[in-house]
């Protein structure tokens, strides 16, 4: 079973994930966590099989200070840049026993603050290549679907386990994307219904005109052009769960007629005089506040209090970044397999998706992050370094030929900040602001520095 530690703040938002390691005497990795394995490329559940020097060996570090300490049986700090491009103060500690023999190492960072190491690293060690990963993160494997990195989460995993075996409504509250319906189904994964049926509804989806065919079935000729008769949805979910998403879309009129229906807890088809009994749990989701609605006269207050007997809110993507590095990990595994790819986040592209607010929270973080590996950011940016190079030999060359229209230094510095400059942009996806935060300037000398490598530019008419 994978282990971990995390470090947390009173305010979960403003948490930055932090590198860990927990080592034996020998340098076997006991305990780890996402971010640690984000930042040298590798699984979380692959690094657990690792000892430290063979990471070294491999070249995902150039040394461990974790062996330092084990070796000096004191505390150790210093910077470590990572094969991915990052550049980690970290400190290691040894634990010892009462003979003063080294235990245990804590291997730990200062909470991230998005810094970047001076080396490049388009590529990745040989020993990475070759390896055989799984694909799926340890997280997930853990909660049965869900990352659950944060505080936040594990308390609703938590909430989730103790009620799971029994059939009382739960309302899932939450931004778009957050993962109501990954929720919905862990539950139903938990509970004794797990063998049975899991039925999702949206309720935005549905006519309201045909809403009680859909949900309550119908004899032959209930209506006219009806020859045959059809099972409703709650007779589907028979023994498993119904699950109302979105629920707050639903016209008043059938609010009243699902209002009826749980109370009495059952139903009949339509064009039937046969009562059903109702056996499925019912899970409900929206991303609406429901009382504001109850307040506007737009949902019915009577059937809000019969569904909310448990509620369970999601908070958003951006005020659990723990949760953030986890999503990262596991949706770079899954589209890794799905296309046959090998893309690994470097510290750059991190660091943009760290500083995001993923408004559309989990749902467009997916989206980003198969872009990326569809569209081979990888290669691209891999291939960055060999351009760059080819593109200072080429101005190396323009400045020798024009030389003699050149002002002196100042001019070539100019044209030399302008074009890295132009290429910063490039990778920032043409994002001044990024790129002034990226070189270390304001956006203004952005600007500034282009126009002034334009002008020399039509100075020598190029």
């Amino acid at each position: 079973m994978t282990r971990r530690i995390d470090k947390r703040s009173t305010d979960e938002s403003d948490q930055s994930p932090a590198p860990l390691f927990v080592t034996d005497s020998k340098g076997n990795i006991l305990i780890s966590n996402e971010f640690t394995a984000l930042t040298i490329g590798i699984p979380l559940e692959e690094l657990l099989r690792y000892n430290v020097q063979d990471l070294v060996k491999a070249g995902y570090y150039k040394e461990s200070i974790t062996m330092k300490a084990i070796q000096s049986k004191q505390k150790v700090t210093q910077y470590i840049n990572t094969v991915r491009g990052f550049k980690l103060k970290s400190t290691a500690l040894p634990i010892l026993d009462s003979t003063d023999e080294v235990q245990l190492v804590v291997t730990s960072t200062n909470n991230y603050k998005g810094g970047l190491s001076i080396i490049a690293a388009p590529t990745l060690p040989h020993a990475y290549e070759n390896s055989k990963r799984s694909v799926t993160s340890a997280s997930v494997l853990k909660n049965n679907g869900i990352i659950a990195e944060s505080l936040a989460m594990k308390q609703i995993i938590q909430v989730c386990d103790q009620i799971a075996s029994y059939d009382s409504k739960v309302l899932i509250l939450g931004e778009s994307g957050t993962g109501k319906s990954v929720i919905a189904k862990y539950i139903h994964r938990q509970s004794a219904k797990w063998n049975g049926p899991f039925i999702p509804i949206n309720s935005a989806a549905i006519p309201a005109a045909l809403f009680e065919y859909e949900l309550f079935g119908y004899v032959q000729g209930a209506m006219p052009g009806l020859m045959d008769e059809k099972q409703g949805l709650f007779e589907v979910a028979r023994g498993g769960v119904l699950f109302f998403d979105e629920v707050a879309e639903l016209p008043l009129e059938i609010q009243a007629k699902l209002l009826d229906v749980l109370e009495r807890g059952e139903f009949r088809r339509v064009g039937s005089t046969e009562a059903i009994l109702i056996q499925c749990r019912m899970i409900f989701a929206t991303n609406r506040d429901l009382w504001s609605m109850v307040k506007k006269g737009l949902f019915r207050e009577d059937l809000y209090y019969r569904i909310n007997v448990i509620p369970i809110h999601i908070p958003p993507l951006r005020s659990r970044r723990l949760d953030l590095v986890g999503l990262i990990s596991s949706f770079i595994a899954h589209f890794n397999k799905v296309y046959d790819k090998k893309y690994v986040l470097p510290a750059d592209e991190f660091q943009r998706m760290l500083a995001e607010p993923w408004h559309g929270n989990a749902r467009e973080l997916r989206n980003y992050i198969e872009r990326l590996i569809v569209t081979d950011q990888t290669v691209l940016r891999q291939q960055q370094p060999v351009e760059q190079v080819t593109d200072w030999f080429t101005l190396d060359h323009f400045i020798q030929a024009n030389r003699s229209q050149l002002s002196g230094l100042k001019e070539y510095t100019a044209l030399t900040e302008g074009r890295y400059i132009q290429q910063m942009l490039q990778v920032c996806g043409g994002n001044s602001a990024e790129a002034a935060r990226q070189l270390g300037i304001d956006r203004s000398a952005v600007y500034r520095k282009l126009k002034k490598m334009e002008d020399i530019l039509a100075k020598l008419k190029v």
